[in-house]
C-alpha cells in the first residue's frame, strides 16, 4: 500500500525542502516516489528538485495542486482538486512526499491551520518544523488536533522517519477523501442510473457533472424535446444521456404486460398496468426490473413513498432480508461512519433489527467501510431491563445466531459504542465497544433525529439516505436537496449496482 508523508513548517525561515529531499532519497530506496505540493505557484523550483532527487520522470505540473490564490477564492473547490492529483500520484508510487507552504502569499496568516488540514485531508503523517522547540511543539499541536500523527519536529534521521511512516497506523478519512474515494469507486465501474424526474433544473443539472466527470451512465425519463430546451436554458450539457419518452409504446406495451404478470396474484390487469407505466417511479424501477438500468434515484418531488413502493412490489428484497431501510453515510472531520435506520421503518420489530444491522454491514462494506456494527440503546449489556432495551437485545442475540462475518455489539449506549474509554469500561470484553463505526438505532424517531442532530452540530456531511436491502438500488432524495447530494446519491446508488 501507497504510504504519503507531510512535510511542513510554521513559518517561512525554516529549511522545510532539504528535510523533504532526505526523505524523498530515503523512501525511493523502496520504489518510486512522487512529489507532491498541494499549494505552489506553477514554476516551482522546490518541485523541480525533489523530483531530480526521486530520480524519476514525473512531470512538474503533476505536483503541483493549486497556486495560493485559487485556495483562497474556493478552498472548498482548491481541496477537491489537491485530493484529486494526489490522488493520482498515489496509485502511480509506492510514496508520496508533500511538502507544504511557503507562508508568502496572503493565506499566509492561516498556512499552519491550512497545513493541518490538508494533511489530515490526505491520511499523510507530519514532519513539523519550526526555528525553536517551542514553536515547533506548538505546531505539532495543531497537527495532532486533526489526528495527524507527527512523526518529527525537527531535522531527524530519514531513516528514523522511514521506519516511523511505515509502522504509522494513522487511517483518516475526510469528507473531501470520501467523497473522491467513492467518485473513483464508481469511475472505474460505470453502471446506468435511471432519473425519472428530468423535469427538475436539479435532476439535469447534477446529471451533467455525473456525465462529466464519467462516474455513470444516465437515462433521463421525458420528452426528449423539452429535456434539451431545458438543459440548454440552464447551460448544462447532458448530450451523454439516454432520454426516453414514458409514451414510447416500444416500453410501454413491454413494461405493461411484465408489470401485469408481476402483480397478477393482486389482479392487475394489463390496462391498469399501462396506467401504472404513466407514472414516472414505476416506469423507472421496471427498467431496473429488466436490466435496461442498474439502479434509480428519485424523490426530488415526489415523497419517500412514492419512489420505494414499486421497489416494493416487483424488485422486491434480497434473499434472508425481510425489511428495507435506510443508512446515511456521515463524513465526519476524521472518519465516516453508517447510521441506520434514519428513513424507512417506523418501530422495527427485534427480527427486522436484527436485519437492518446486517444490512448496514454490507452497505459499510460497499463503501470501504470494515464494519463494526454496534446495536443502539439506552442502556449497555445487562445493566436495564425494559421493552425498548429487551427489544434490541433481542435483536443482537437474533443476529449472533445468524454468525454474522462482521463483529457486533449490543444493547450499547451511543457513549460506550464510540468512546474508547467509556467502551472498555462498560463492556471490556467487546471489540467493538468504543469502536464502532456501524450505529443501528432501536427506531426511526431516534436514527433521524441522532443523524440531523450530528449532521447541524458537529458539521457532519449526511451522505443518503442509502435505502438497504433491496436487490437492486432505489434510492429516495430529500424533497430540498441539493445539486452535489444528488450527485453523491447518483454515485452511490451506482456503487451499490456494483455490488450485484
Amino acid at each position: 500500500m501507497s504510504k504519503s508523508i507531510y512535510v511542513a513548517a510554521a513559518g517561512s525561515n525554516v529549511n522545510k525542502e532539504q528535510v523533504a529531499e532526505k526523505i524523498v532519497k530515503e523512501l525511493a530506496k523502496s520504489g518510486s516516489v512522487a512529489v507532491f505540493r498541494p499549494i505552489a505557484p506553477a514554476s516551482d523550483e522546490v518541485v523541480r528538485r525533489l523530483i531530480n532527487a526521486a530520480g524519476t520522470d514525473q512531470k512538474a505540473e503533476d505536483a503541483i495542486g493549486v497556486p495560493a490564490d485559487k485556495f483562497a477564492e474556493d478552498a472548498v473547490a482548491a481541496e477537491a482538486q489537491i485530493v484529486k492529483k494526489f490522488g493520482a500520484l498515489k496509485a502511480a508510487h509506492v510514496a508520496v512526499v508533500v511538502v507544504g507552504s511557503d507562508y508568502d502569499t496572503a493565506i499566509a496568516p492561516a498556512e499552519l491551520d491550512i497545513n493541518a488540514s490538508l494533511a489530515a485531508t490526505l491520511n499523510a503523517p507530519a514532519v513539523v518544523l519550526a526555528g525553536d522547540d517551542a514553536t515547533a511543539k506548538f505546531a505539532a499541536k495543531r497537527f495532532e488536533a486533526k489526528g495527524v500523527d507527527v512523526l518529527a519536529t525537527a531535522d531527524a534521521d530519514a531513516a528514523e522517519i522511514a521506519e516511523k511512516l511505515a509502522t504509522s497506523k494513522q487511517a483518516l478519512r475526510t469528507p473531501a477523501m470520501f467523497e473522491y474515494e467513492i467518485n473513483k469507486m464508481a469511475a472505474a465501474d460505470k453502471r446506468t442510473i435511471v432519473l425519472p424526474e428530468a423535469e427538475d433544473a436539479r435532476i439535469l443539472q447534477a446529471a451533467a457533472i455525473v456525465l462529466e466527470r464519467d462516474l455513470a451512465n444516465i437515462v433521463l425519463l421525458g420528452e426528449a424535446d423539452e429535456v434539451k430546451k431545458q438543459a440548454a436554458e440552464l447551460g448544462v450539457d447532458v448530450s451523454g444521456a439516454k432520454i426516453v419518452s414514458m409514451k414510447d409504446e416500444s416500453y410501454v406495451e413491454r413494461y405493461a404486460a411484465k408489470y401485469a404478470e408481476l402483480r397478477a396474484h393482486k389482479g392487475v390487469t394489463v390496462e391498469a398496468a399501462r396506467e401504472k407505466m404513466k407514472v414516472a417511479s414505476y416506469f423507472g424501477t421496471m427498467m431496473i426490473h429488466e436490466g435496461e438500468a442498474d439502479g434509480m434515484v428519485s424523490g426530488a418531488n415526489n415523497t419517500t413513498a412514492n419512489t420505494i413502493r414499486p421497489s416494493l412490489e416487483f424488485i422486491k428484497t434480497k434473499p434472508g432480508v425481510k425489511v428495507v431501510s435506510g443508512a446515511f453515510l456521515m463524513s465526519l472531520a476524521d472518519r465516516v461512519l453508517v447510521f441506520a435506520d434514519c428513513a424507512v421503518t417506523p418501530n422495527p420489530t427485534p427480527e427486522q433489527l436484527a436485519d437492518i444491522a446486517a444490512s448496514s454491514a454490507v452497505t459499510a462494506r460497499a463503501f470501504g467501510i470494515e464494519p463494526r456494527v454496534a446495536l443502539i440503546s439506552y442502556s449497555t449489556g445487562t445493566s436495564g431491563a425494559g421493552p425498548d432495551v429487551d427489544a434490541v437485545r433481542e435483536a443482537t442475540e437474533l443476529l449472533a445466531a445468524r454468525e454474522p462475518d462482521f463483529a457486533f455489539a449490543g444493547p450499547i449506549q451511543f457513549d460506550a459504542a464510540i468512546d474508547p474509554v467509556v467502551g472498555k469500561k462498560k463492556m471490556p470484553e467487546n471489540p467493538v465497544a468504543g469502536n464502532a463505526n456501524v450505529f443501528v438505532f432501536p427506531e426511526l424517531n431516534t436514527g433521524n433525529t441522532v443523524y440531523k442532530a450530528v449532521q447541524r452540530t458537529a458539521g457532519a456531511k449526511a451522505n443518503g439516505p442509502v435505502l438497504q436491502g433491496l436487490k437492486k438500488p432505489v434510492n429516495d432524495l430529500s424533497r430540498g436537496a441539493l445539486v452535489d447530494d444528488i450527485v453523491n446519491t447518483i454515485v452511490m446508488t451506482a456503487i451499490q449496482a456494483q455490488q450485484g
